[in-house]
């Protein structure tokens, strides 16, 4: 018992939030570190489209490959991953109380307009991708427009998914008009600071608004950081970047997509069938897959030009990430609770003091050091994965 107390003080004490400002740490000595890099080299190295792969654990990065000339210093346009760096600004203005509520009327953000439509489009809607309008006249240049072509796009009821740039786009006007302040330069504040991300590409267009939609640039370490914030429930360090509130209604699945691969949307978070994760999706393949049950971050970098299809290469990808990356980290899962924590390594010492049978296959089947016997030495693997040393 002073053993397993000792093990649970000392789990809490290193699962300290990361302070995402700093450079992050490289662990080379994973536990299953031999097995994910020969899933990746016969699963993702061979994609004619990837740039990069990163798989952070425990806060830690487990595994960084580049490929097809990209390094880890490149910048790329991340797409839509953007929006979901929109939706975290929407989310501080909130936490900071430029906004009362995301089920307020769009009309109280634009009160000098005068399209009546307004009053019955909420933030709520904008941000789920629910509003009712339609982007057909100004896509692709969306954030070209003024303020007031985007509010007077075509129009239907609210409630209904439809991937809307053009809408999403408000967002950023949404955010100007309560702080004065361009996204950029509200991140510059409140967000990239605490992400260690300096002086970043964002194309913006009318107003000197930036997109809201796509167009941030940014490398892949940089990128992921988001995820893992979120991962962190909104801390980094000893800072809390963004409520715990607005992580968890931003990753909440609100709509359905009508979409097999990824049936949910929260707030510009897309979420997969996979059960409690949540997805940045950006435009041939830029994702941030976040897993916390597992305290597990996935990102990659694509092309967005082919050579293979960019619809179906990120779908592939997708597919390769949540069917074959992310099951490897459940094999220390010896409760079957979904997740790997000192409740594993007690279930496991019951077990081996006789003190109880499991009757799970799950368990059965963790031998986890692959030695074929069920001993201390397992104890010992299930440990250093806890603690990611």
């Amino acid at each position: 018992m002073r053993i397993i107390l000792t093990l649970i003080i000392f789990v809490k004490i290193y699962a300290q939030p990361l302070d995402l400002s700093e450079d992050w740490i490289t662990n080379d000595d994973f536990i299953f570190s031999n097995e994910l890099e020969e899933e990746i080299s016969n699963n993702i190295s061979n994609l004619s489209n990837i740039l990069g792969l990163v798989v952070i654990h425990n806060n830690e990065i487990v595994s960084e490959n580049y490929y097809n000339g990209s390094s880890e210093e490149d910048i790329y346009n991340i797409w839509s991953v953007t929006k979901s760096y929109i939706s975290t600004l929407i989310g501080q203005a909130y936490d900071i109380e430029l906004i009362s509520s995301p089920d307020v009327s769009i009309s109280n953000f634009f009160p000098n307009s005068n399209i009546n439509q307004l009053e019955m489009i909420t933030l709520h809607n904008l941000l789920t991708m629910s509003s009712g309008y339609t982007d057909s006249y100004w896509y692709p240049n969306w954030f070209e427009q003024s303020i007031d072509n985007l509010l007077s796009m075509p129009y239907y009821d609210p409630g209904v998914f439809y991937y809307n740039n053009s809408a999403c786009h408000l967002n950023s006007h949404i955010l100007y008009e309560i702080s004065g302040l361009t996204p950029i330069e509200f991140a510059n504040i409140h967000l990239f600071p605490y992400l260690g991300i300096e002086s970043p590409i964002w194309y913006s267009g009318s107003s000197g608004i930036n997109d809201g939609s796509a167009s941030l640039n940014l490398n892949l370490r940089d990128m992921v950081k988001l995820g893992q914030l979120f991962n962190q429930n909104g801390i980094s360090g000893n800072t809390q970047v963004i409520s715990t509130e607005w992580v968890s209604v931003a990753t909440t699945r609100h709509l359905e997509t009508g979409y097999n691969e990824i049936p949910g949307y929260g707030y510009l978070w897309w979420i997969p069938e996979m059960e409690g994760t949540y997805l940045a999706y950006g435009y041939g393949g830029q994702f941030i897959a976040v897993i916390p049950e597992y305290d597990l971050v996935v990102g990659s970098h694509s092309t967005d030009y082919g050579p293979v299809d960019v619809n179906y290469h990120a779908i592939n990808l997708l597919e390769i990430i949540y069917s074959t990356l992310v099951p490897m980290f459940q094999k220390a899962d010896i409760n079957n609770d979904d997740l790997v924590n000192i409740l594993d390594i007690v279930t496991m010492i019951n077990f081996i003091l006789g003190l109880d049978t499991p009757t799970n296959l799950q368990f059965f089947s963790s031998d986890i050091n692959s030695d074929e016997i069920i001993n201390v030495m397992d104890i010992i693997q299930l440990v250093q994965i806890s603690l990611n040393t």
